[in-house]
C-alpha cells in the first residue's frame, strides 16, 4: 500500500548539510573528522537540552495538579473551574501546535523554542501574583498555545539533525522526558506549596524557564538552514501560482500519508483519558482497593512509562516498525483489559506496567515514520498536526466519558477503551508492511 513509502523514505540531511564544513581530503581529512565530531556532539547537548524543555513543559502542566485546588478553594471556587483551567491548556495546545510548527518553517525552530520558554516565564508570573480568579482560565490558554511549540519543534529538531538510523533513541528519550515531567510535577508542586506557599512552584517553574530560556541563545543552534526559511516563506507568498502547483500537491499527498497515523496517535491517547475517570469509583466502590493501592498502581505505570522509552528507543533503529506499533498497540489495553476481566492486584501491577511498555514501543516507532516521510520544509507543520491530533484526544476523552457515563457502566467503559486499543492494532496491521 501507498502508506509503506513512509518507512523506507528518507529526507533527513547529513550533519555536515545542517552545520556547513568546508570537508577535504588527503591532510585535511583528519582535521575535517575533528570537526564533524565537534558537530555531533554540539547536536548531542542541543538535543539534550530539548528534552529538558519537554521535561520542563509537562512539568508546567501536572505541576498545577495539588496546588490550584487549594488556591481554588480560598475564592470559594473547585472542581468546575479547575477542569475549565486544564480544559483551556489542552485547547491552546491543540488550536496552536500546528501554527507554531508551520511557523518554526519560517522564521527558525530556535526561535519558536525562544518564544516558548519565555511566554513560559511570564505565563507563571502571572498565576503566581494575579488574585482575579476569572484570569486563571486565560491564563492557562495562553500558556498551552505558548507551549504548543516545544514539542513539534524538538521533534523537528531531531529530524533536522539526527540520522535515521539514529532518531528511535532520541524520540525514546523524548518520550521518557514527557512521562517523568508528568511524574514530577504533581510531586513538586505539593511540596514546595506546603514549604513555601502558593507563588513558590510557579516563581520556580519561571526561574528553570529563564535560565533555559537565556541556554538557548548559546547552546541550540539553528537546525533549519536559512535558505530552506527563505524558500517556505516565498512559497507562502506566491500560494497560488501555477510554478507552486506541484509542491502544494506533493504536499497534500504528504497529509493523506500520514492521516493514518494521525489516527492512531488519535486514538492510542484518546483511551486512557477516556476510562481515567471511571478508576478511582470503580477501584474503590467496586473492588475495594485503597487509595494508596490506587496510586501505586499509577506510579507503576509512569515508571514504565519513563523506564521503557529509554531503555527501548533504539530498537526501532533494528527491527521491523510494524510489529513494534501492532505489538505496543496491544499492551497498551493490558491495565484496562485486566481491570475488565481479572480485576486481582497484582494482576492491575503487571497490566499497569505492560501498558507502560506498549507505549514505549509505539512512540519511538511512530515518531520515525513521521520524520522519514517529511522534507525540511514541511516537517514542522506536519509535527505540529501530530501535536494537535494528540491534544485533541486529551480533551476530548474526558468530554465523551461525561456524555457517556450518566447511563453507561464502568464495564462498558473498560470494554470500549479495550475495542478502540484494538481497533488501533488492527489499522497499523494492514496499514504498514514489513521492511524488505
Amino acid at each position: 500500500m501507498k502508506t509503506a513509502v513512509l518507512e523506507h523514505e528518507q529526507v533527513t540531511r547529513p550533519l555536515e548539510d545542517v552545520f556547513p564544513i568546508a570537508l577535504s581530503d588527503g591532510t585535511g581529512s583528519a582535521k575535517a573528522k575533528a570537526q564533524v565530531r565537534r558537530k555531533e556532539q554540539s547536536v548531542t547537548v542541543a538535543l539534550g537540552f530539548l528534552i529538558g524543555c519537554v521535561t520542563l513543559m509537562m512539568t508546567g502542566f501536572s505541576v498545577i495538579l495539588p496546588v490550584f485546588p487549594q488556591r481554588l478553594q480560598a475564592f470559594g471556587l473547585g472542581a468546575g473551574t479547575l477542569a475549565l483551567m486544564e480544559g483551556a491548556f489542552g485547547l491552546g495546545m491543540f488550536l496552536f501546535s500546528t501554527p507554531m510548527g508551520t511557523l518554526s518553517g519560517r522564521v527558525g525552530r530556535k526561535t519558536i523554542l525562544f518564544v516558548s520558554l519565555a511566554g513560559y516565564i511570564v505565563t507563571n508570573l502571572l498565576l503566581a501574583f494575579v488574585n482575579v480568579p476569572l484570569l486563571f482560565v486565560p491564563i492557562r490558554f495562553v500558556e498551552g498555545a505558548l507551549l504548543a511549540g516545544v514539542g513539534p519543534v524538538a521533534m523537528s529538531m531531531i529530524g533536522d539533525t539526527v540520522p535515521s538510523e539514529k532518531q528511535g533513541r532520541w524520540i525514546g528519550l523524548m518520550t521518557t522526558a514527557q512521562a517523568v515531567g508528568i511524574a514530577l510535577g504533581p510531586g513538586l508542586g505539593g511540596y514546595l506549596y506546603q514549604a513555601l506557599g502558593f507563588t513558590a512552584p510557579f516563581l520556580l517553574t519561571a526561574g528553570v524557564a529563564l535560565v533555559a530560556t537565556l541556554l538557548t541563545i548559546f547552546l541550540v543552534p539553528e537546525t533549519l538552514p536559512e535558505q530552506v526559511r527563505h524558500q517556505v516563506r516565498q512559497r507562502k507568498g506566491q500560494r497560488g501560482a501555477k510554478g507552486q502547483q506541484p509542491k502544494e500537491r506533493r504536499f497534500s499527498s504528504v497529509i493523506v500519508l500520514v492521516l493514518p497515523f494521525l489516527a492512531i496517535d488519535f486514538g492510542m491517547i484518546f483511551t486512557y483519558p477516556f476510562v481515567f475517570p471511571q478508576f478511582p469509583f470503580f477501584f474503590e466502590k467496586m473492588l475495594h482497593y485503597s487509595v494508596a493501592q490506587y496510586g501505586m498502581l499509577f506510579s507503576i505505570y509512569g515508571m514504565a512509562l519513563a523506564i521503557f522509552p529509554f531503555l527501548l528507543g533504539r530498537l526501532t533503529e533494528k527491527l521491523s516498525k510494524k510489529p513494534l506499533i501492532v505489538i505496543g498497540c496491544l499492551l497498551f489495553s493490558a491495565l484496562i483489559v485486566v481491570v475488565l476481566l481479572a480485576p486481582s492486584y497484582p494482576l492491575l501491577l503487571v497490566g499497569a506496567a505492560l501498558a507502560g511498555l506498549g507505549s514505549a514501543l509505539v512512540e519511538p516507532a511512530m515518531g520515525s515514520i513521521y520524520l522519514a516521510a517529511t522534507s525540511d520544509e514541511n516537517r514542522g507543520q506536519i509535527m505540529g498536526m501530530r501535536g494537535s491530533a494528540i491534544s485533541l484526544a486529551v480533551m476530548l476523552g474526558p468530554l465523551a466519558q461525561a456524555v457517556i457515563a450518566p447511563w453507561g457502566t464502568p464495564q462498558m467503559t473498560f470494554a470500549m477503551g479495550t475495542v478502540i486499543s484494538l481497533a488501533m492494532a488492527a489499522m497499523a496491521f494492514f496499514l504498514l508492511k514489513r521492511e524488505q
